[in-house]
């Protein structure tokens, strides 16, 4: 008989001091506010936490996240469509991330354009 162990699941540490945690997984996108970090979940609820973007993004990046602009990191799970006149990628719920010049490179060599297959110009 082998036991099998619920491998746990990947969360995000917001706020160590209020017990805030939240699941990779429900995470479409982080969008910075100047010294704030608002985060889009899958349900379409968001929250603003008084974070910088950039205290979130090594833990993101090994999770395979990507930085596509200085305000914006994207989860590549989430990503609907990439529209490239407006160097503009569409997540779910609408949401939108424009991608910076210096990040383009990234995005047309990256797994983005594998993972959304749509790709407009």
């Amino acid at each position: 008989m082998s036991l099998l162990i619920p491998r746990p699941k990947i969360q995000l540490t917001v706020d160590l001091k209020r017990k805030i945690f939240i699941g990779i997984d429900r995470i479409i996108m982080l969008e910075a506010s100047g010294n704030y970090t608002l985060i889009h979940l899958k349900d379409g609820t968001n929250s603003l936490f008084a974070k910088c973007i950039n205290a979130f993004e090594d833990e993101l990046n090994a999770q395979g996240f990507l930085r596509v602009h200085k305000s914006y990191i994207i989860n590549p799970k989430y990503v609907v469509k990439y529209i490239s006149k407006d160097n503009t990628i569409i997540m779910d719920n609408n949401l939108y991330a424009p991608i910076s010049r210096r990040k383009m490179s990234m995005i047309k060599s990256s797994s983005i354009r594998k993972i959304v297959g749509k790709y407009t110009k």
